[in-house]
C-alpha cells in the first residue's frame, strides 16, 4: 500500500528549507507563506536579502547569487443581494515567497541558518505591519 506523506510547504507561516551541492557552491531554497495586507512587501524582501548577503560576507563566505521570487494571489468577493452585482476586494493577499542562496566558501550549516533568519525576519515584519495596515 501506498505511502501519503502530508507536508507543512506552503502553509501559511511555515518555512521550509532545502540544501544541495553543485560542483563548489551550496545552494539553499527556501519557501515561505504569508498572508498579509502589507503593500510594502518587496522592500522587506529586499532588505531581508542584503542581510543575507552581508551574513555570508561577515562569515568569509562567498555571495553567488541570492534572490527571491513572489507569487502574490487575492480574493475578490461578487455578490448579488438585489439586482446589482456587488464586488468586495479582501484587505489580505496570500504571498508565496521562495527564496534561493547560492553562495561559496561557507558552511553549509551556517549558509542555511542564514536563509531560515531571512525568511524568519520576512514573516514577523510582513506580519507585524500587516496587522497594523488592517
Amino acid at each position: 500500500m501506498p505511502k501519503v506523506k502530508i507536508g507543512a510547504k506552503g502553509m501559511p507561516g511555515v518555512i521550509t528549507i532545502e540544501r544541495n551541492i553543485h560542483d563548489e557552491a551550496i545552494v539553499i531554497s527556501g519557501a515561505l507563506t504569508v498572508d498579509t495586507a502589507l503593500d510594502g512587501l518587496h522592500a522587506i524582501v529586499a532588505a531581508a536579502l542584503e542581510a543575507a548577503a552581508l551574513a555570508v560576507k561577515d562569515s568569509d563566505g562567498i555571495v553567488g547569487h541570492i534572490k527571491a521570487a513572489l507569487a502574490t494571489t487575492s480574493t475578490d468577493m461578487i455578490s448579488v443581494t438585489d439586482e446589482n452585482a456587488m464586488v468586495k476586494r479582501s484587505l489580505v493577499k496570500r504571498v508565496q515567497i521562495t527564496l534561493t542562496a547560492i553562495v561559496f566558501i561557507i558552511d553549509q550549516k551556517e549558509a542555511e541558518q542564514i536563509v531560515r533568519t531571512a525568511l524568519a525576519e520576512i514573516r514577523r515584519k510582513a506580519k507585524d505591519k500587516g496587522d497594523a495596515a488592517l
